[in-house]
C-alpha cells in the first residue's frame, strides 16, 4: 500500500459504546497497527438532542480497558485539531456555502407537520429530485419568499441529488455496489438549529483528516452514495470504502445501545442512568485481552485451525479480505469459553490477585485471612469461566446455606431413612467436635459407604449439590462452623 494509511474511529456521544462501536474501533486499529499508519479518534457530537452526558468519558475508558490506543484525536494534540465536531461548526458552513453557491445544495422550508401530510397521502413518499419540485424548497419559491423563510430561519438545508442516476462503489466485502439516486433522499446536510448532520460533518473530516480508508458498519452501506456525492460535488478523491457485517443480538436483532437486550450491555461500567452497569462485560468478570480475542473473531476469520490468539498475533494476521460478508450472531456461550482459556493459560500469579482482590470486596470481611483465600481461589478457579464466577464455586466457604435444594430422590430417603441420617448426622457432630487433620478425614469420609450419606453432607454444607471435593471442604471449613450448619440443616430439614 503505497498511500499512508489514516483510518478513524468516529462515535456519537449518545448512549453506551456497544460490542457493534467496539469492533468498528478495533479493526480500524488492527489495520492501522499492522501498515504502521494512523488511527485517529473522532467524536461525532452534532446531534445534539440525542447526545447523553458522561458518554465521551464512556468511550474514552472503554478503549483504554480493551487497550485500544489512538495516536491522533479527541484529547490528544494533532494536525487537524479539534477532533469533536461542534467545534467544527465554522469549517462545515465554509464548504455548505460552497455546495449552495454550485446549485448542489439548497433550503428547504417545509414544516415537520406538512411532511407528514405528504407522507400520509403519498405511499413511499421520498424528498428528491421526483419530488421537490412541487414542495416549499429555494428551488420552487421567489427569492422574495425564499430570503424570508431565511432570515426566519425556518429552513434546513437539503443535498440535491440527481435525477436517475447510477452511483457505482466499491466495497472491499460486498464488492460492487449500484444504488439510483431516485431510490434515496435529499439528504438534510444541514439541520433548523444550525448543526450539521453526520453526512455533511463526517465527509468534510473525513477529506480534510486525509482518511484513507473507511471501516463502519454495514448499515452505512445506504449512506454512501450521499456520501460519494458530496466527494464528487468537491471534486475530492473517494477513501476506501469497507463495510462491516452486523452483529446480531440474542433475539436476532441488531444491537443497540439504548436497548437492554442481553448481548447489547455496555462494555465498561459508569456510574449513569443511561447505562446498564450492573450488566457491563466488566462487570461480568471478562479479561481485556480475552475480550479484544472475542471481539476480534466477531466477522473476521484468520483462517487458522483455532480460537484463541494474542493481540500481537491478531495484529499480524488482520486482513481486510477475511472480513465475512454474513452478519454474525453473538455467542455468549462461546464469549465465556474463551475467557475461561484466558484465565486458566494467563500468569497464575496475575489471576489470582485479580480473583483476591474480587473475593475481598465481595466478603468484606477483615478477620478472613489472605492465606486462607488464596487457598480456596486454587482449588476453585479451574471452575470458573468469568472472575466473577469465583463467588458462586466459593460461597459456601463464607456463608451457611439458608435454603437447601434437595433432589426428589434424597427427599425420599430421607423419609424412608429418617433414624439412620440422624444417626449419621451426630457421628459426623461427634467427629468434628475434636480438631481433626486432612488425613484423619479423608479416612473418615472413605468409611461412608453410601453415597447418598455423603450428598446430605455436601447440601447440609454447601445448601444443594455442587461444590469441590468434601475433603477440601470439611479440612478449610472451620469445625464449629461445620457443627453449627449440621444442627440448621437437621432443624429445618430432618427434624420437623
Amino acid at each position: 500500500m503505497n498511500k499512508k494509511i489514516r483510518v478513524r474511529f468516529a462515535p456519537s456521544p449518545t448512549g453506551a459504546l456497544h460490542i457493534g462501536g467496539l469492533r468498528t474501533a478495533l479493526y480500524n486499529y488492527l489495520f492501522a497497527k499492522k501498515y504502521n499508519g494512523d488511527f485517529i479518534l473522532r467524536i461525532e457530537d452534532t446531534d445534539i438532542k440525542r447526545n447523553i452526558k458522561k458518554s465521551i468519558n464512556y468511550i474514552l475508558k472503554t478503549l483504554k480497558w480493551c487497550k485500544i490506543k489512538y495516536n491522533e484525536g479527541f484529547h490528544k494534540k494533532g494536525k487537524y485539531c479539534p477532533y469533536i465536531q461542534s467545534k467544527r461548526i465554522f469549517i462545515y458552513k465554509k464548504y455548505l456555502k460552497k455546495l449552495i453557491n454550485n446549485n448542489f445544495a439548497y433550503y428547504s422550508f417545509e414544516t415537520k407537520q406538512e411532511l407528514n401530510i405528504y407522507k400520509t397521502k403519498y405511499k413511499n413518499f421520498i424528498y428528491n429530485s421526483l419530488t421537490r419540485n412541487k414542495l416549499k424548497n429555494s428551488l420552487t419559491l421567489n427569492s422574495t419568499l425564499t430570503k424570508k423563510y431565511i432570515k426566519n430561519k425556518n429552513y434546513v438545508i437539503r443535498l440535491k441529488t440527481p435525477t436517475n442516476y447510477n452511483i457505482i462503489f466499491y466495497d472491499k466485502v460486498y464488492g460492487q455496489i449500484k444504488i439510483n439516486t431516485n431510490e434515496i433522499d435529499d439528504k438534510i446536510l444541514f439541520r433548523s438549529d444550525s448543526t450539521p448532520t453526520y453526512h455533511l460533518a463526517s465527509v468534510i473530516d473525513d477529506h480534510i483528516m486525509k482518511i484513507s480508508h473507511i471501516i463502519r458498519g454495514k448499515e452505512w452501506i445506504s449512506s454512501t452514495p450521499i456520501h460519494i456525492l458530496i466527494y464528487n460535488y468537491f471534486n475530492w478523491n473517494l477513501p476506501n470504502f469497507v463495510h462491516l457485517p452486523l452483529i446480531l443480538n440474542d433475539i436476532g436483532g441488531k444491537i443497540s445501545k439504548r436497548l437492554n437486550y442481553n448481548d447489547s450491555v455496555p462494555i465498561y461500567p459508569i456510574n449513569s442512568k443511561h447505562f446498564n452497569i450492573k450488566n457491563s462485560y466488566k462487570k461480568k468478570g471478562f479479561l481485556p485481552k480475552a475480550f479484544i480475542n472475542i471481539i476480534s473473531l466477531l466477522g473476521w476469520s484468520p483462517n487458522a485451525n483455532k480460537e484463541i490468539y494474542t493481540f500481537n498475533n491478531i495484529i499480524k494476521l488482520f486482513d481486510l479480505n477475511n472480513i465475512s460478508k454474513k452478519d454474525v450472531h453473538l455467542n455468549y456461550k462461546k464469549f465465556c469459553w474463551i475467557n475461561k482459556q484466558y484465565i486458566n493459560n494467563s500468569n497464575s500469579h496475575f489471576i489470582d490477585n485479580i480473583l483476591l482482590k474480587f473475593l475481598k470486596k465481595k466478603i468484606n470481611n477483615k478477620k478472613i485471612k489472605t492465606i486462607y483465600l488464596k487457598k480456596i481461589i486454587k482449588l476453585t478457579k479451574n471452575r470458573i469461566s468469568l472472575i466473577n464466577d469465583i463467588w458462586n464455586v466459593s460461597y459456601y466457604f463464607f456463608i451457611n446455606p439458608i435454603q437447601f435444594n434437595i433432589p426428589n430422590y434424597i427427599s425420599l430417603f430421607i423419609k424412608k431413612k429418617y433414624t439412620e441420617i440422624l444417626f449419621f448426622f451426630n457421628q459426623i457432630i461427634l467427629f468434628f467436635k475434636k480438631k481433626k487433620k486432612k488425613k484423619e478425614i479423608e479416612i473418615f469420609l472413605n468409611k461412608i459407604s453410601n453415597i447418598i450419606y455423603l450428598k446430605l453432607l455436601r447440601i447440609s454444607l454447601v445448601g444443594k449439590l455442587i461444590g469441590i471435593n468434601m475433603l477440601y471442604i470439611l479440612s478449610l471449613i472451620n469445625n464449629k462452623i461445620i457443627i453449627n450448619r449440621i444442627n440448621y440443616f437437621l432443624k429445618q430439614i430432618i427434624i420437623k
